[in-house]
């Protein structure tokens, strides 16, 4: 078998891909351009860094394992057009690490870190005991939009912090908790502003699609508590942008911690660098010193299914988007 990596890899892994596949042909390389035509032409299994091939240049190719989570990116290319190559992510290979983020900005904005930046700055000792108030987490609701692998870890997080937990499902109907997961009440996708209404704090973990984008407009950013946080960390295009800015302008909702934005990099002139309610990181909560070894682990389990046959984990529905 014929397997390509665009990806540099632990020698670990490269060993475990051997040991599973023992008459392997193993090329490395650290993106596709640098991928010789004569190898990628033999290619059947890809594990694809950046765009993907057209569908003359690997003719052999059956399966696609790409190194992110979202395949936005990916959903139009034409190698994947008449179904033959199966594409499946590392969809999961973030959960700790953002999860751990999404709690971080939650402790943040509920115990008022804006404000404590603020004083630093202006070196300005602050007798404003309301304004330094915090909402505590404990007993407080949090909205999911996004329960895929990562969506569950901020679930048991949020769970385990005392914190009532709602995610929003296409049907909640006959959705219910798994035994590892987080007990969870389940809301359905036309429910998304009692959802709103109901969170102290509103995380989106969520891909980008057709459905998601702009789900967060104006009318549903309107629901939401003038004491409520959000929390992006899924794609900036979720989010109505705009609408979101004259919100926390106007202080109809009380802040924000942003991850991801609808413009990347963020424009200097984005009125967001300017909000006081507001804390901003540069798309970087993905970000991670195990990334490679988790990757790793990913597509080799995903190895032993697709030599033996089995369902690939994480495939993507193309007509889903993710």
């Amino acid at each position: 078998m014929n397997i390509t990596l665009t990806y540099t890899f632990l020698p670990e892994t490269l060993d475990e891909i051997r040991r599973i596949v023992p008459d392997v042909v193993l090329h490395c390389s650290k993106n596709l351009d640098e991928v010789p035509a004569d190898v990628l032409a033999k290619t059947e299994v890809l594990y694809l860094t950046g765009r993907a091939p057209v569908p003359a240049a690997a003719p052999a190719l059956r399966w696609v394992h790409c190194h992110s989570a979202g395949v936005d990116h990916y959903l139009t290319a034409p190698l994947f057009a008449d179904g033959r190559v199966v594409l499946t992510t590392s969809a999961g290979v973030h959960a700790i690490n953002m999860s751990e983020y999404a709690l971080m900005m939650l402790l943040a904005l509920a115990h008022r870190m804006p404000r404590f930046y603020q004083m630093m700055q202006a070196k300005t000792w602050s007798n404003e005991r309301d304004a330094f108030t915090a909402m505590e987490l404990y007993g407080a609701t949090v909205g999911l939009v996004g329960y895929g692998a990562l969506g569950k870890q901020i679930a048991r997080l949020c769970h385990a912090l005392g914190m009532k937990v709602l995610v929003l499902r296409r049907s909640a109907a006959s959705a219910s908790p798994e035994p590892d997961e987080a007990p969870v009440t389940f809301v359905g996708r036309e429910d998304l502003h009692e959802l709103m209404r109901e969170s102290d704090f509103l995380v989106l973990a969520t891909p980008i699609t057709p459905e998601t984008h702009h789900m967060i407009d104006a009318d549903a950013l309107a629901q939401m508590k003038p004491t409520a946080f959000l929390v992006n960390i899924g794609r900036g295009a979720v989010v109505d942008e705009a609408a979101m800015i004259e919100a926390l302008r106007e202080r109809r909702i009380a802040g924000a911690g942003l991850d991801v934005f609808e413009q990347e990099p963020l424009p200097d002139d984005s009125a967001l660098w300017n909000l006081d309610n507001v804390i901003l990181s540069p798309h970087t909560s993905g970000l991670t010193p195990k990334y490679a070894q988790r990757a790793g682990d990913i597509f080799v389990g995903n190895l032993r299914r697709f030599i033996a046959g089995e369902p690939l984990v994480n495939q993507v529905d193309f007509q889903r988007g993710y």
